[in-house]
């Protein structure tokens, strides 16, 4: 049955799932459509199928409750009529079930069809949780995620560079404070092999990639803009949100944020076909390791190494894997600002030990596999950073990106409230905590706020008095520095012990 219905333009939009509509529960009725149904939605030449929510009130009978996703693709002003009918469940709902009860390998074309699902957003949020539960309780076999691979990378946008060879860094993430990139691709790019780094914003850290780049430049162009500043550049570090690159990985990530649920097959598909999509022939994958992280242990990094070069073999990218320390932050400094400050010094020759050790050990692994050296790349590596080679090309990929190549570590606002965290009690640092370091910075207001975030000033291992200053937290708004501050009251993010374990008589 078809009806016709005038529109009403409804100013919200929907998360993970755009095609949502309202409609009177009179309506609904008439149609037999119950909340969740879905309906294809016709406007002169144009066609979209949405999900059904019901209300009683908030749309007069004869009237379609469009929210902004659906009018900003149908292109319908308030008060327009537009033909609805019922219409049935997408195949690749029965794609899923099917894995779900006989556990049944998907095809590649299965695969594509629940992508393409996913994409034009005729999945609900309940179905994709449901693909991606099947994924974490019936792992995908390596020819599945070579598909799921393939499949995401193929739905969107791939660039084209040519015979040219393109090199990248990755990280599966979890540590905080690891800017590593912004010394990575000037390392790599004055060296003069190619490495447009696309970069993510942050999702759980205090800071990504791109949230510390977009402190020095403009991080956000187009797939032919990116070409063409990485081959005057040699390297670029953008963010790929705005990028048709892997794109149905973005609402897929974000269902997987509100389950607090990242299947390991989800996780290779999402860095290699975004790789794919980018051109990259080659690269390497930053894997931390440690108690906060996604791999918690040396054996099961390893395990993951091997599946994920097996897989990236098959996709046509030869990868390799750095595991890394994962235990404590990398660096002293936390948060989009003050790791701009910590990175942009140490290109300028002061930095931690940690960020530069770590930055040209994996840079040296790309130099290696470029064949500029068949051993000794981290010498290289060193030798670029400190020779000033790196920051000389830091500072062309920050104006080339529209930045201020000029900029100084003292040009860079952090946030005025503060506070310092002392020791209390002598001792030495057992364990600084990833987890609270994260949780505190983030309630200080990181990603949003670029200055928020910690300055540390010990690490583990570090002998320390009583009294003595651990961290200070810094905040742009004064409520936020007081919710870090009630969290700290509850749970110390440093752990302090000393010498003497216990003291027992008799």
């Amino acid at each position: 049955m078809k009806m016709k219905f005038k529109t009403r333009n409804i100013d919200i939009t929907s998360l993970a799932f755009k095609n949502v509509v309202l409609l009177n529960k009179q309506d609904s009725e008439m149609l037999e459509i119950k909340p969740h149904d879905r309906i294809l939605i016709k406007y002169e030449n144009k066609k979209i199928t949405a999900i059904v929510d019901i209300t009683s009130s908030l749309i007069k009978p004869g009237y379609i409750g469009l929210y902004k996703n659906i009018y900003d693709i149908l292109k319908v002003s308030e008060g327009t009529e537009v033909e609805v009918e019922l219409t049935s469940a997408p195949d690749s709902i029965k794609y899923i079930q099917n894995k779900m009860i006989n556990q049944t390998p998907y095809t590649r074309n299965q695969l594509d069809a629940i992508l393409r699902d996913i994409y034009d957003r005729d999945l609900s949020i309940i179905e994709i949780s449901v693909f991606l539960m099947a994924q974490e309780y019936i792992p995908l076999n390596s020819e599945e995620i070579v598909d799921l691979t393939k499949s995401m990378a193929e739905l969107g946008q791939i660039i084209d560079w040519g015979d040219k060879t393109i090199y990248t860094k990755h990280s599966i993430g979890g540590v905080p404070g690891n800017k590593v990139s912004l010394l990575i691709v000037p390392i790599i790019a004055a060296s003069g092999l190619l490495i447009p780094k696309i970069s993510t914003r942050a999702i759980t850290s205090p800071s990504g990639t791109a949230d510390t780049m977009e402190i020095f430049a403009p991080i956000e162009f187009s797939g032919n803009e990116i070409k063409e500043m990485t081959l005057r550049s040699n390297g670029v570090i953008c963010w790929g949100g705005k990028l048709d690159l892997s794109p149905a990985d973005s609402i897929i990530t974000s269902v997987e944020r509100m389950l607090n649920l990242d299947p390991e097959s989800q996780i290779i598909a999402s860095i290699l076909s975004k790789q794919i999509a980018l051109g990259v022939n080659k690269m390497v994958l930053d894997l931390p390791q440690g108690a906060h992280t996604k791999l918690k242990t040396l054996d099961e990094a390893r395990k993951f190494s091997h599946k994920v070069i097996d897989i990236a073999d098959r996709v046509g990218i030869e990868l390799e894997c750095g595991i890394t320390y994962g235990g404590q932050p990398v660096g002293y400094n936390i948060g989009p600002a003050l790791e701009a400050r910590e990175a942009l010094e140490t290109l300028m020759g002061h930095g931690p030990n940690s960020l530069i050790e770590k930055s040209i050990e994996l840079a040296g692994i790309l130099l290696e596999l470029s064949g500029k050296v068949k051993k000794g790349g981290y010498y290289i590596a060193e030798e670029i950073l400190r020779s000033g080679k790196a920051l000389k090309k830091f500072r062309e990929i920050i104006e080339i990106q529209g930045g201020n190549p000029n900029i100084k570590p003292e040009d860079i606002s952090i946030g005025e409230y503060t506070y310092d965290y002392l020791a209390e009690t002598e001792g030495y640092i057992k364990n600084i905590s990833n987890g609270l370091i994260n949780k505190i910075s983030r309630l200080c207001g990181t990603p949003k706020y670029k200055g928020a975030g910690i300055k540390l000033f010990v690490k583990e291992g570090h002998k320390v008095a009583k009294g003595k200053k651990l961290m200070r937290i810094y905040a742009e708004k004064e409520e936020h520095l007081t919710n870090a501050l009630k969290l700290i009251e509850k749970e110390k993010p440093i752990y302090i012990e000393s010498m003497l374990l216990d003291r027992i008589g008799r």
